[in-house]
């Protein structure tokens, strides 16, 4: 399950993801005008009725919203992306640092390591609430039970396949098909182990 030095480590160039810069801007682009739209959208279908009421501090909602947003870039966007860093998370699911890294570390949740050092997680992992995958900790110990690729493993969950009806093991997890992505990911981890 190999993956190339070059994903793990960043943009090419070995120092990380890059950032977008909060200058001012007078457009948007075409993605935030269209997320604009979908939240309009939603507001005029009634989506929030009752939530917001006169009063309301939409300053610090708009922020909650934006805390909501993966803002870490990494080359590996495409495949795996886009990401979250600690700090955002850590505003996102309202927990701290150390929580992240304890469900890191019980694999409750993939953070992948960038070349900086620092922490990266995929935000395939995460429903609309923040929750993490159901049954993650037993998947990622099947097809990685040394801990030897995590972006292999996120690889794994975030590509689209036949044996989940052309989704991915994270959507499949996220569907409750979890003894389907138990016994894909054996399948996987034998022949990744004939392969050795």
């Amino acid at each position: 399950m190999a993956t190339t030095e070059r994903i793990r480590t960043g943009a090419g160039d070995g120092h990380g993801p890059e950032r977008r810069t909060g200058a001012l801007r007078r457009d948007l682009t075409p993605v935030e005008a269209s997320l604009i739209e979908a939240l309009r959208g939603r507001i005029l279908g009634g989506r929030v009725d009752g939530a917001l009421e006169d009063g309301a501090d939409v300053e610090l909602l708009a922020d909650r919203m934006v805390a909501a947003l993966p803002t870490v870039k990494h080359e590996a966007d495409a495949l795996i992306g886009p990401f979250y860093d600690t700090p955002t998370l850590a505003a996102w699911r309202g927990v701290t640092r150390q929580a992240l890294s304890k469900a890191t570390a019980r694999r409750d949740l993939i953070g992948l390591k960038i070349g900086d050092g620092s922490l990266v997680f995929p935000s395939f992992q995460f429903g609309v609430t923040g929750s993490p995958l159901p049954n993650l900790r037993q998947v990622l110990a099947l097809v990685d039970p040394d801990r030897i690729d995590p972006w292999g493993s996120a690889l794994w969950l975030n590509t689209p396949a036949d044996e989940f009806g052309g989704t991915t093991a994270a959507e499949a997890l996220r569907d409750g098909r979890e003894d389907q992505v138990l016994a894909a990911a054996r399948r996987a981890a034998h022949a990744w182990a004939a392969d050795a």
